[in-house]
């Protein structure tokens, strides 16, 4: 047949005709169907549309590949091939295994790991037997997807199919399974490939010790060194490196040494890239002797510190509260020619504030500044905050104002809120509030937790029309209270005894989807139990477990304090058992309030009990309790008792108050005629008593004076 006979039929054909023709012509031609793959696959897509591979996609190509020979290689591989690939399959037209694994090995080479397994899926459908650089590939996109597991399968499918594994393959699954923390598997099929005579190189060797020192197996980590060493794969720069670093992080000082020991010994000259870790792990964990140890070793080797040497120097005293040092450091480093970077002096001049340095934190920002390492807005805020937290409000309203003249930064509402809050701890209330309005007058009404700091400042002052005031603005402004606003509120209502507007509040607070906490009920049970309001109390007390807010010690500690007052003693015993029913401990102040009130109600016996279990809860007994109980003792008579307890309190160093020293005296004073008070009582030092307080001396005198 002609080619113009051949291509009027081709256009006069049915799509069925063409399928039947197609099918028939390769069949007959199996060859020549990777040629056709091969040539299709440069046209790439027309006009954006998807490649379809049927019938009639033949039309074109049909006299071509009959005078093309099969030398075509394959181009850039992509979707287009895979997908031609796939259709081509579908329709029964099986490239060669030559051709299908090509494709694999040519994706592989492209990283294009998923369709590596995609095609690699599909051959399995069509019988096509991967080679051996197939399934590399498949192992590489495995690993890629971090499945190392499955691509231990292909390792025994290689075998299987009587090819070799090769290290490659081996260490590409072993790299997978240590990124994965699957150590265990990694050394299991280090020792299987092993007992298969591979021959294990440094990358073997360097990835499990990499996978052993981070899961702190540090002792297995060393045992393959030398195993490795016995084969004849002798450790190198990496290994090394990997090894001391690891071990000087997690503490294991000594080992490290050795290491680095042995790995000079072999002739391996440690480079910066180990020193710098060491020295700023040491340094980091205050080994300061050690870190310069190092760097003398490093110096004494003809290598200079560097920036990052200096630099973890630095970081390490400042870390220990060695700021000063760490200044002499910092001007060592700038007179050697390494100039800090930003975060080193940040870090310093934070420091030197937290350690009370404050004018050398102020000059070294001075030379900072002047070197144009402009801080960043994060860094003066915690500068402002550590320098309220030190009560140096004066020098962070210096802060304040450089920060104001600097036309690239602008304090934010954070910057304010610090400084506000700083001034409300110092009761300058006046200040906190001007630094508001300033911010007011800049468009900037602040959030929540300005008018917080400025409402709790105010009640704490008794100011309650001003904190009021700023309640009323914080809605006018936008602005939603939160939980803590509400709490404050009631706590500093309740102090200034005012229940019913704090009861008012806390009412409100539920209005506005806000659940009271632990801490809003403890403030309003203490202010009704003070007013004698026992019954609300408790009514709130009980009020807490039906909304599942969970009672703490303090909650317990009103109640039983108020019951006691009441001389409720059954629902005190109530009290008492349900609190070691809900896990809740007991803490000093629970102990010193069942003292104190047994003591008063003459119950010397249950008193003492209460005081052997609070020292067995390992609670000290302050000079209240023991207030309580020599008055207790004094009433009942009980003079042995009232001198043996003396004497533990003068060996316990419990320092004698005014009210104190006043209890001894009345006890003795009704110590009987025939005891010889200056024997038995015991001789409190100097150093014990309060200042301000009675000397000793004093008590011995006066004690004289009683007696004689």
């Amino acid at each position: 047949m002609s080619q113009e006979h051949q291509i009027r039929y081709w256009n006069s054909s049915s799509e069925q005709e063409h399928t039947n023709l197609v099918s028939s012509f390769f069949q007959r031609n199996p060859d020549l169907v990777s040629s056709f793959f091969c040539l299709y696959i440069p046209w790439g897509r027309q006009n954006g549309s998807q490649p379809q591979l049927k019938p009639s996609s033949f039309r074109p190509a049909y006299l071509a590949i009959s005078s093309t020979p099969a030398s075509f290689s394959l181009r850039q591989p992509s979707t287009d091939a895979v997908l031609l690939f796939e259709q081509s399959a579908e329709l029964g037209l099986i490239p060669s295994s030559s051709t299908c694994n090509f494709i694999v090995e040519s994706l592989g080479r492209n990283s294009k790991y998923g369709l590596v397994l995609q095609v690699y899926r599909k051959l399995a459908t069509i019988g096509v037997v991967p080679f051996f650089l197939s399934y590399g590939a498949v192992i590489e996109s495995l690993v890629h997807f971090q499945k190392p597991e499955y691509a231990i399968s292909v390792l025994c499918l290689i075998l299987k199919s009587g090819f070799s594994v090769n290290v490659y393959l081996v260490n590409l699954v072993l790299k997978g399974l240590c990124h994965k923390n699957k150590i265990d598997d990694a050394m299991g099929l280090f020792h299987q490939v092993s007992s298969y005579g591979l021959a294990p190189d440094e990358v073997t060797l360097n990835t499990l010790v990499s996978g052993l020192c981070k899961s702190s197996r540090y002792d297995e980590a060393l045992a393959l060194k030398g195993k490795m060493e016995n084969l004849g794969c002798a450790p190198d720069l990496v290994t090394y490196r990997t090894l001391v670093i690891s071990l000087y992080q997690n503490g294991k000082t000594g080992k490290g040494k050795e290491v680095l020991d042995d790995m000079m010994s072999k002739g391996l000259s440690p480079s910066l890239d180990i020193y710098n870790p060491l020295i700023h792990c040491l340094s980091k964990e205050g080994k300061f002797k050690e870190a310069m140890g190092i760097l003398n070793s490093m110096m004494d080797n003809g290598i200079l510190p560097d920036a990052v040497t200096y630099t973890g120097l630095i970081n390490g005293h400042c870390l220990n509260g060695k700021a000063k040092k760490a200044l002499d450091l910092l001007n060592l480093m700038i007179e050697k020619g390494q100039e800090p970077n930003s975060t080193t002096y940040m870090q310093l001049i934070i420091s030197l504030c937290k350690e009370g340095l404050i004018i050398d934190c102020f000059k070294l920002l001075k030379t900072m500044m002047e070197k144009e390492k402009n801080p960043s807005m994060n860094f003066y805020n915690n500068l402002l905050k550590e320098l309220c937290d030190k009560k140096k409000v004066d020098d962070a309203l210096i802060l304040y104002n450089i920060l104001i003249e600097k036309n690239d930064l602008n304090p934010n509402v954070k910057t304010h809120n610090l400084l506000i809050q700083g001034l409300c701890k110092e009761n300058r209330i006046t200040e906190a509030s001007k630094i508001h309005q300033n911010m007011i007058s800049n468009g900037n009404n602040g959030n929540v937790i300005t008018y917080n700091s400025l409402i709790d400042a105010y009640l704490r002052n008794g100011e309650i029309e001003k904190s009021m005031l700023l309640w009323k603005q914080i809605l006018e402004v936008g602005l939603t209270p939160n939980s803590y606003t509400f709490s404050l509120i009631i706590n500093g209502f309740c102090k200034l005894h005012m229940i019913n507007i704090a009861k008012g509040i806390f009412i409100l607070m539920r209005k506005h989807r806000h659940v009271p906490n632990v801490c809003d009920y403890n403030a309003l049970m203490l202010a009704l139990c003070k007013e004698g309001s026992v019954e609300q109390a408790t009514m709130l007390f009980q009020e807490m477990g039906n909304e599942n807010c969970e009672r703490d010690v303090t909650s317990f500690n009103i109640i039983i304090d108020s019951l006691f007052k009441a001389g409720n003693m059954e629902d005190l015993r109530k009290l008492l058992i349900m609190m070691r029913e809900k896990g809740v401990d007991p803490d000093a102040y629970t102990f010193s309030i069942l003292i104190n009130r047994y003591c008063k109600l003459g119950e010397l016996e249950e008193a003492k009990g209460m005081l052997k279990k609070m020292v067995d809860f390992g609670f000290m007994p302050d000079k209240f309790v023991y207030d309580s109980l020599l008055k207790c003792l004094c009433e009942k008579g009980e003079t042995d008792e009232i001198f043996e307890l003396l004497r533990e309190m003068a060996k316990k160093g419990i320092m004698l108050d005014s009210k104190l020293t006043s209890t001894i005296l009345t006890c003795v004073c009704h110590a009987s005629e025939d005891v010889d008070v200056m024997e038995l009582l015991p001789n409190f030092s100097q150093e014990s008593s309060e200042k301000g307080s009675i000397s000793c001396n004093d008590l011995l005198a006066k004690l004289s004076t009683s007696v004689s």
